[in-house]
């Protein structure tokens, strides 16, 4: 899983797209088959809220999110051994991202495990930190690719990465924004009555508008993040990961010493 020939991790980024495009296009399409969504503009949360699609949507978002970790620490690996000591700036950099990332994942596993109809506030919750924890991610890995260029790295992949992260950072505002105005505007007609969750297709309903800017600018920021993902594929095919086991006694009945790795190392 780690490595894969000489293409070292390369293959690691290229699943996650491939195992994330089919989990969009699955839940998506199982919703609609199903009609628990309207074929037009439903958000990504509501494709994958009812049964049987929330159970295929639970488990591939769950895996997508190990990946997105495991991803997440290669590169902070893979930018920490390039650096060293070469400029103190992108290690302190490097290392704000990685928490940053780890963050964004873990809102991941909350969208992942908390259904919209389910725990409305941990899902949103899970989902304000996943999605806009990937924008600041990008953002300072942007950043750190200038810092890196020209020494480890070309200008166009630095230019496509600081290129995806506006991107990102702009579809999130608008996502959020709108969102929320659509909310708000649906309310403000209809202020005894919950938010749709999901919003029907009716263009006269108060907010639908909105709503359908938010879900579009939700599903093209869920694309940009995967492609930003992507572009880590080239630079993950210069390095190899291993896992070693090591043991720490010579017998399994014996009990493992103080500094006994050391001893055996001697």
């Amino acid at each position: 899983m780690l490595q894969c020939g000489k293409l070292g991790a390369g293959h690691i980024p290229v699943v996650f797209g491939i195992l994330f495009t089919f989990m969009l296009g699955t839940t998506y399409v199982f919703a609609v088959w199903h009609r628990d969504v309207d074929p037009v503009f439903p958000y990504i949360s509501s494709s994958g809220d009812q049964r049987p699609e929330s159970c295929i949507f639970s488990l591939l978002l769950n895996f997508c999110a190990f990946l997105i970790a495991l991803i997440i620490y290669l590169r902070f690996g893979l930018v920490k051994e390039l650096n060293r000591d070469f400029h103190l700036s992108t290690n302190r950099l490097n290392i704000l991202a990685l928490w940053v990332g780890i963050t964004s994942s873990m809102g991941m596993f909350l969208v992942a495990n908390f259904q919209e109809t389910a725990v409305i506030q941990i899902h949103m919750t899970g989902a304000i930190i996943c999605f806009g924890g990937s924008c600041v991610y990008m953002l300072l890995h942007a950043a750190i690719t200038w810092f890196m260029y020209p020494t480890f790295v070309n200008r166009p992949i630095a230019f496509l990465r600081t290129g995806l992260a506006v991107v990102a950072s702009t579809l999130f505002v608008i996502s959020l924004s709108c969102g929320i105005l659509a909310a708000h505007k649906f309310h403000a007609a209809f202020p005894d009555k919950p938010t749709p969750r999901p919003w029907s297709g009716d263009p006269d309903q108060p907010g639908f508008e909105l709503h359908c800017i938010s879900a579009v600018a939700e599903w093209a920021l869920a694309i940009v993040n995967m492609l930003y993902i992507l572009s880590y594929s080239r630079d993950f095919e210069k390095i190899r990961v291993q896992l070693r086991v090591q043991p720490l006694v010579f017998h399994l009945g014996q009990s493992p010493l103080y500094n006994s790795l050391e001893d055996l190392t001697i």
